[in-house]
């Protein structure tokens, strides 16, 4: 696990400054505080900060093949280095360390940009292949691991994150109005979008291959969630899942470094951990994330795995209280943007708490969105067929029986389109109703937003989703936007802020191929969520934890709107401040706050997006953030 940058100048005869090359990795230092190397080379400008965890004493980088013309740097783990380094030693190629990385090395000079097929694991590099000129960055198939990127005059400046580009000095900080819409509609900004105009995000599971001062994007793979389905029962469908997700934590084991894990009560972790723990033969270190609120905290209804007996292992509790709070500006710098949601907040604790133990940890982000854990499934499957009804007929039933007094909350739904795409998926996920979202927005950014709509953007058409039943296309977009731009998004840049790497065994390629086989009927069985999960696991957790419902992790940010407010937040949110930014309508945000906190409403995603924007605008806009400094 590291962090990557660099630049390839639009003259190929430039030699890139090593200094610019400092300046951009020094931002990187928390991902990688191990070492870091650099490449200047005429037409190529190449850094890394490296987090140890495979080969600790030969695998810097960047790494190069024997003659020194092609060139590595990666940030992620290739899992399946092992049986690739043996395929290509037999082809007669010479390894100079046990690094996992010199194999993408060794693939590229037999593949060239075809490699990244071959590679099982999560990353995100760069490499340089000096003979043709050309610059290719590659991420992985889910987006666990970011690149970010921008096209720029002087040439194409990439990063880890976007501190690094900003670092070189030769790509502007303008606000990105659309993220902002962004954050109210889903809650979290969408690739290919930053909160910066001039920066991009890589999209999961794609190249981006820079040659002759031009960049073109090519898709390698997409989740195979549409897949022609096999005619073996259930207990066979248990039985193969199983053997996979035992192959697949082992491989996730793969370390120089103890490694350690994320436990919740839920199923998905607490099964990833007793299958690491078959694995080792061992126990293993866990940290477990509570609330001092109560009503937030899932730890008080529900034991953790380490609690039943024979599965005894250390557990530390992480708290997040009211205090934690404080912890929002920190965690706005570390994401390099908000969410309406803050989860980054209680991610970072958990985060701080881990890396003073261990490098790695493994956990069980991706199962909910891979096998349909959300209520909002059940939601979806509740309502397809009534969607089909005329638009005035579902209205008319909707006001028959009443439901816009007794379930307010299901009446957009009932009334969004049938088809899965954009609107729909807002109408099940979003956090801001359309016409909120389009009051709390000064008039000045609204009208911005009415001229540039680019629904191009949104990464799966209607077309794309309508041979698919309602739940493949449901965690079909689930799979492509919530999960790369969401999840996996706060899960690395808060870990990576403490120096740990967070590895998602749920997230293996060939696992989701599995699944993508097996029948929908066995993901959601009634109000069972995961049920073939649940089925697979069964003899490697106690029953009470593999077949207990879902409880979603939310920070209590509602209670603590209705707290003491923090100097900051009390600030950023003044009259004088919104109408300096000028993103929100002052009026309507003194209103919502005045709302939330008298308890007529619980507006306090609306308050977190609306407070993140502000954090951003001072930490990367009018502060120093590359530097470190607001």
């Amino acid at each position: 696990m590291c962090g990557i940058c660099g630049f390839a100048p639009v003259d190929p005869r430039r030699t890139v400054d090593r200094a610019v090359l400092g300046r951009m990795t020094q931002t990187l230092e928390h991902r990688g505080p191990d070492g870091g190397g650099i490449l200047a080379a005429p037409g190529i400008g190449l850094g890394i900060r490296r987090l140890s965890i495979i080969d600790l004493e030969t695998g810097d980088q960047p790494i190069s093949n024997e003659d020194g013309s092609i060139a590595v740097v990666c940030n992620g783990e290739i899992y399946n280095s092992p049986e690739l380094r043996r395929e290509l030693e037999a082809a007669g190629h010479r390894f100079r360390t046990r690094s996992d990385v010199e194999v993408v090395v060794h693939l590229f000079e037999d593949l060239g940009p075809g490699f990244v097929t071959r590679l099982r694991g999560m990353f995100g590099l760069a490499v340089w292949d000096a003979a043709s000129r050309r610059l290719v960055l590659a991420r992985d198939r889910f987006g666990i691991k970011p690149i970010v990127y921008s096209v720029a005059a002087s040439g194409l400046w990439f990063g880890s994150e976007s501190k690094a580009i900003l670092a070189g000095g030769e790509v502007g900080r303008e606000v990105e109005l659309r993220g902002i819409e962004d954050l109210l509609t889903f809650g979290y900004v969408l690739t290919p979008r930053t909160l910066f105009a001039r920066i991009r995000r890589l999209p999961p599971a794609h190249l981006l291959v820079w040659h002759d001062g031009t960049a073109a994007l090519h898709r390698y793979w997409r989740p195979p969630l549409d897949a022609e389905r096999s005619a073996i029962g259930e207990k066979e469908w248990a039985e193969a899942l199983l053997a996979k997700l035992e192959e697949t934590v082992r491989m996730h084991l793969r370390s120089d470094v103890e490694v350690g894990a994320w436990l919740s009560p839920g199923v998905d972790s607490s099964g990833v951990v007793s299958l690491a723990r078959q694995a080792l033969g061992r126990p293993l270190r866990t940290v477990t994330l509570a609330f001092s609120d109560p009503l937030a905290d899932e730890t008080r209804r529900s034991r953790t795995l380490d609690a039943y007996p024979g599965y005894e292992m250390p557990n530390e509790q992480a708290v997040c209280d009211a205090e934690s709070f404080n912890l929002l500006p920190e965690a706005v710098r570390a994401m390099e943007e908000p969410t309406a949601y803050a989860i980054e907040v209680p991610r970072l604790v958990l985060a701080r708490a881990s890396a003073r133990n261990v490098k790695v940890v493994v956990t069980g982000e991706g199962s909910d969105e891979l096998f349909g854990g959300y209520p909002y499934f059940r939601w979806n499957q509740r309502t397809a067929r009534f969607a089909r009804l005329p638009r005035w007929l579902r209205r008319g039933l909707v006001l028959g029986h009443l439901l816009e007094a007794r379930r307010p909350w299901a009446v957009p739904l009932l009334l969004a389109p049938a088809e899965m795409g954009r609107e729909r998926y807002r109408r099940l996920v979003g956090v801001v109703p359309a016409a909120v979202a389009g009051t709390v927005l000064a008039p000045e950014v609204r009208h911005h937003l009415e001229g540039c709509r680019e629904e191009d953007e949104w990464p799966l058409s209607v077309q794309q989703l309508r041979s698919l039943s309602s739940f493949s296309a449901l965690r079909r977009c689930e799979m492509e936007v919530r999960l790369p731009d969401f999840v996996l998004h706060t899960a690395d840049r808060a870990a990576m802020a403490y120096g740990l790497e967070v590895r998602v065994p749920f997230l293996d390629h060939e696992l989701v191929e599995l699944c993508a086989r097996i029948p929908p009927s066995l993901m959601l069985r009634g109000n069972t969520e995961k049920y073939i999960l649940r089925r697979a696991l069964e003899r490697s957790l106690p029953s009470e934890i593999c077949w207990r419902p879902k409880r979603g992790m939310l920070a209590p940010f509602s209670g603590w709107w209705r707290g003491p407010l923090p100097d900051f937040a009390q600030e950023l949110l003044s009259a004088n401040r919104l109408l300096e930014s000028g993103y929100f309508a002052p009026g309507i945000v003194a209103e919502l706050l005045r709302r939330h906190r008298s308890g007529a409403a619980d507006v306090s995603q609306v308050l977190n997006a609306v407070l993140g924007v502000q954090l951003w605008d001072t930490i990367f806009l009018e502060g120093d953030a590359v530097a470190g400094t607001v």
